[in-house]
């Protein structure tokens, strides 16, 4: 989204929070134990991003077709934010699979991070450890460690990235030599993510249009950063081709020079730590992408524009560039008076969700989910009613499996 506009917009609906007494809005789902009845692990999560009380996750029961039921509501500690997140950030729930399932959360507001047990769709907190930092916003797992985007956005501290390891338990070890500052104390990050191979980490700056990427040494610590200016203005999601493991696209919120406002998508490669171009920037003539998903077949990548209010799709070819599904960049719609931001994809890859915001309406508005089937194409068709998800207005991430 557009920084000053949404920061704008934030603003203002916090103090309308304080003075027409919408705190009731901020009372999650009852409180529920979490448990599945499926057979396999069919679930979809949200985190609410409380702002009173304690943090939670909501899950669903995903069926076979793609419906959602609901599974129950779970506190998990800590507390959330809204100003930590600014105009868009990805990761701040994620779903990691080693020898079990589990959950990281980022807790914005009271600068931590939530571990949670999955067994069955029921979740249970294992613990609730320090940020390394001020406002996390973005998490990134992979063997065993596990790395926090601090955006410190709204506060006097710096933004950096800092890493952790993971015990069998749960348990979060800050690891020395893994806290690295950003270019600067607030270029408004977006996501922190680690590459495939393990052994690079790259953060999206949006202000100073930058990918950094830092080496991962073998003992978890990072190396210096090196920061790569982005082709497309306003680096915000990305994630790597599953398929084509070097290669990464990135949303471009603001698109490029005479796109006329309206967003973008690029591809790149990364090769020994060194940020290359594919093809792009290529607009998808909707306003503000912001978060990235790409199948598992690396065919297919999918972006929500929360400001025109619809998922934009792209076709992956065999050497990694990206072109639109539709010419419009129309490939789906969230309803009219929703924000899509988070986005997730079903472990099968058969059904897409979204986490669509009604957060800048006036009053702000419950978050609702939309979900899609994913065609042999790459074209999408709802699979569930988005208003028979009532989550809080301030529900911020989402993880499927």
């Amino acid at each position: 989204m557009r920084p000053a506009v949404l920061r704008s917009l934030v603003t203002c609906t916090l103090i309308a929070l304080l003075v027409s007494g919408l705190a009731l809005l901020l009372v999650p789902a009852p409180r529920a134990s979490a448990r599945a009845n499926n057979k396999d692990d069919r679930h979809v999560y949200v985190l609410n991003n409380g702002l009173v009380g304690s943090n939670s996750i909501t899950v669903f029961n995903r069926e076979e077709d793609g419906s959602l039921k609901l599974q129950g509501t779970t506190s998990i500690g800590g507390l959330g934010s809204l100003v930590a997140f600014a105009d868009g950030t990805q990761g701040s729930l994620i779903l990691t699979r080693d020898e079990g399932i589990r959950l990281f959360a980022v807790d914005a507001g009271s600068n931590q991070i939530s571990v949670v047990d999955v067994h069955n769709g029921h979740l249970s907190l294992e613990g609730v450890f320090p940020s390394g930092g001020v406002g996390p916003i973005s998490l990134s797992y992979r063997d065993g460690l596990l790395y926090v985007l601090n955006a410190a956005n709204g506060s006097a501290a710096s933004a950096n990235v800092a890493g952790f390891k993971v015990d069998d338990a749960g348990d979060l070890h800050p690891i020395p030599g893994a806290t690295r500052l950003l270019s600067t104390a607030h270029p408004n990050p977006a996501q922190v993510q680690i590459d495939p191979s393990g052994r690079w980490l790259l953060v999206t700056e949006k202000l100073n249009n930058l990918i950094d990427v830092y080496p991962i040494h073998a003992d978890g610590s990072l190396g210096a950063r090196t920061g790569f200016p982005s082709t497309g203005l306003y680096p915000c999601g990305m994630a790597f081709n599953p398929a084509m493991p070097q290669e990464f696209i990135v949303d471009d919120g603001f698109g490029f020079a005479g796109s006329n406002g309206t967003g973008a998508v690029t591809a790149y490669s990364l090769a020994r730590g060194s940020v290359r171009l594919i093809n792009g920037p290529v607009a998808d003539f909707q306003l503000a992408p912001c978060w990235m998903v790409i199948t598992r077949d690396g065919r297919f990548a999918y972006t929500s524009n929360p400001d025109s209010h619809n998922i934009s799709g792209f076709s992956i070819g065999e050497e990694g560039r990206i072109s639109l599904l539709n010419a419009n960049g129309l490939t789906a719609s969230t309803p009219a008076d929703t924000f899509p931001l988070e986005e997730s994809l079903s472990n099968n890859n058969r059904f897409l969700y979204v986490l669509d915001s009604r957060l800048l309406l006036t009053p702000p508005g419950p978050a609702t989910l939309s979900g899609f089937r994913i065609h042999h194409d790459g074209s999408l068709t709802p699979v569930i009613d988005p208003a028979n998800f009532v989550l809080p207005f301030t529900a911020i991430g989402l993880a499927a499996e």
